[in-house]
């Protein structure tokens, strides 16, 4: 084998294959290094969780104080994937998404009394791996099976991201205040403060899986929305809104550098303290 065809057989050839919205994905075969497969969305995946509470919320009752919410779904981006039998060879899934959080807080106070508003919001990203029986991903064969029940692994299992948390609390005196007869200080207007908060952004992460084995997988990505807001009292409010925009995701056979035989995670460390993965 000359230098050339040594160089050409080394290579991971992996092809990229793009979708539409609420998506479709191809896959694309090749003969030892395996295939790559992938999914694109130009429009929104999820609609926008929308939460409220206290006087933000119109349709309030006395004493709606809380509201949680919760979106999202377990295959908003998919695509195939065939693994060689090679112990050196591994599947990275690389996805990203176009994130929003708006929160919002308004708190009300007088006579010294202490108002408070929480808004939250977050968006998690869990893959899920699956085998598909004779080659077949379209349940037509048979039902799909997590390959954590085979041996398989993901790693990380979940990921946030993108969170925030918003408090907003006051301890104010009020307007439209007067001096009793006793000589104590009352107010009949409470001082009222806002805050709202809106961004977007783009985030991304590089998933490692080690498959139980040869075969056609299908790498299916779940996204959790979360909103929650929470207040004191009734004259005070918050709200939150999460939602996802355009997303992508990528899954291609990578292979461990010679003389490593396999790709390895690092090992020890605690919830606390990481894993030792230097000399």
């Amino acid at each position: 084998m000359n230098e050339h065809e040594e160089k050409n057989d080394m290579k991971t050839r992996c092809v990229l294959a793009v979708g539409g919205v609420l998506l479709s994905a191809s896959v694309a075969w090749a003969q030892s290094a395996g295939s790559g497969g992938g999914s694109f969305s130009e429009a929104y995946l999820i609609g926008t969780t929308v939460c409220a509470a206290g006087s933000l919320d119109a349709d309030a009752t006395p004493g709606d104080l809380a509201c949680v919410a919760n979106g999202g779904g377990a295959k908003i981006l998919f695509g195939n994937i065939k693994t060689p039998s090679a112990s050196n060879k591994n599947v990275l899934v690389m996805a990203t998404l176009e994130s929003s959080i708006l929160t919002e807080t308004v708190v009300a106070s007088k006579n010294g009394n202490t108002s408070s508003a929480t808004a939250t919001g977050a968006v998690v990203v869990k893959p899920h791996v699956f085998t598909c029986p004779s080659s077949d991903c379209s349940g037509a064969s048979g039902a799909l099976v997590d390959i954590t029940k085979l041996g398989g692994t993901v790693t990380p299992s979940v990921v946030t991201f993108n969170q925030r948390s918003q408090t907003l609390t006051a301890n104010l005196l009020g307007l439209g205040c007067t001096l009793n007869g006793v000589g104590v200080v009352v107010c009949t207007s409470p001082e009222t403060i806002g805050l709202i908060l809106s961004t977007t952004s783009a985030n991304g992460f590089n998933f490692l899986v080690q498959t139980p084995g040869q075969g056609v997988y299908q790498v299916q990505l779940e996204i959790g929305l979360t909103a929650t807001a929470t207040v004191n009292s009734l004259p005070a409010g918050s709200a939150a809104s999460v939602g996802v925009g355009a997303g992508s995701l990528v899954e291609m056979i990578v292979q461990a550098q010679t003389p490593f035989d396999t790709i390895k995670l690092c090992s020890g460390g605690s919830a606390t303290v990481g894993a030792a993965c230097g000399p």
